[in-house]
């Protein structure tokens, strides 16, 4: 979930959100149907979570929330970068076997930790970062609604 998110966010996020959200507030919910692009739009997914009461209009709060939960998913992402980063040694912008050994997620799991293979979804025997983003919503422990912590 929240790597779909994160990645609508990064490609809706700028103009196209902004003007989405502009058009929402001062137009009747028809006029903005009739102007938004298709489903598969990220824009249009991102602004649809973001209407919480689906009455095609952002009100403030819902807004600010959205925004909010934008902003704690850039910075997730962020660290998560970061992290990939620190952890491909080679820099070859994928982790290998050794690397994707060496990740704490992995050695907390110990004996029960999965093979690369399984988050591997191209094949190719290494863990891309949007691969390496689905391994640690899938290991990470689950934050406390309101925590901060780091995954």
């Amino acid at each position: 979930m929240m790597h779909k998110l994160v990645s609508a966010i990064l490609l809706a996020a700028g103009v196209t959100l902004t003007g989405l959200g502009a058009q929402a507030q001062t137009k009747a919910p028809a006029t903005v149907a009739a102007q938004a692009k298709p489903a598969t739009d990220p824009s249009v997914q991102l602004f649809k979570s973001w209407d919480k009461n689906a009455d095609g209009q952002l009100s403030q709060q819902e807004f600010s929330t959205g925004w909010h939960q934008a902003q704690a998913a850039l910075q997730l992402q962020a660290r998560l970068r970061r992290q990939f980063g620190t952890i491909d040694g080679n820099r070859d912008g994928a982790l290998d076997v050794a690397e994707y050994g060496n990740l704490v997620l992995i050695k907390n799991a110990g004996k029960s930790a999965p093979p690369l293979a399984r988050f591997d979804s191209n094949g190719n025997g290494k863990l891309e970062f949007n691969e390496y983003v689905k391994l640690v919503e899938t290991l990470a422990p689950n934050e406390p609604a309101g925590k901060g912590g780091k995954p």
